[in-house]
């Protein structure tokens, strides 16, 4: 059984609370509804780890697909290692600029962001990050954490070809987590079925934007579309 220290991040989120309702989130942040509600649900939890000393580690194995995942299921037989908020872009490309195309994906690129112990703590506020983040920008600093939970890059997501998801989570010498090269399985909006070092799928669930325009009418031959979602990591 693996388990992952946890404190660090009760830290992370019960100083982004308790400055919520101030000025600069407001401007930082695009403060709005759903923000508050995801911040309301951080004091709820932060409250109740003051007085559950479990709270202060992540249990991987209590990770498991969302039941919401409509047709996807944990896969027979592997265990849940990772869960990362992928934020960046979905890039297309268009052959011209009429309503007789259409565009058509090449690919993704978007950094990772660590979400394991949300995941196996907090699966509701899991489920929120990505319509939170796609209206975040990115960090100017490659290697800073994301807001609005303050989480950790893990590692990068890109296409190594047309077909072939990459999800690189070696990005220091000193953090090495891995390399994952996938294919896309059937109608399944999640890459998945194939196998590099210790991974056997990646699940996309809970996408938030991404999607392009339904035909190439006034759009440039390359474009990209912001977008975020949560990534699972199944291993053996």
């Amino acid at each position: 059984m693996v388990k992952m220290r946890f404190a660090p991040l009760i830290i992370c989120l019960a100083a982004i609370s308790f400055a919520a309702p101030t000025t600069f989130l407001d401007s930082a942040y695009d403060w709005n509804d759903e923000l508050a509600e995801f911040y309301g649900k951080v004091s709820q939890y932060i409250n109740s780890a003051k007085h559950n000393i479990r709270a202060s580690t992540c249990d991987v194995s209590k990770i498991a697909m969302p039941s919401y995942a409509s047709g996807l299921t944990s896969p027979s037989g592997l265990k849940p290692r990772y869960v990362a908020l992928g934020r960046g872009t979905q890039n297309y490309t268009c052959a011209d600029s009429t309503s007789k195309s259409a565009p058509a994906a090449v690919g993704a690129v978007a950094r990772l962001y660590n979400a394991t112990c949300i995941a196996a703590n907090y699966p509701d506020l899991l489920a929120k990050l990505p319509n939170l983040a796609y209206r975040t920008a990115l960090p100017t600093n490659e290697y800073a954490s994301f807001p609005p939970a303050n989480i950790e890059l893990m590692g990068h997501h890109f296409f190594f070809d047309a077909t072939t998801p990459e999800f690189n989570l070696n990005i220091t010498p000193q953090k090495q987590d891995g390399i994952v090269m996938t294919k896309k399985a059937g109608a399944i909006d999640a890459p998945s079925d194939a196998t590099v070092g210790n991974y056997k799928s990646v699940y996309r669930v809970n996408t938030a934007a991404g999607s392009p325009p339904k035909t190439c009418k006034g759009m440039p031959p390359t474009f990209e579309i912001q977008y975020a979602a949560n990534y699972y990591f199944f291993g053996e």
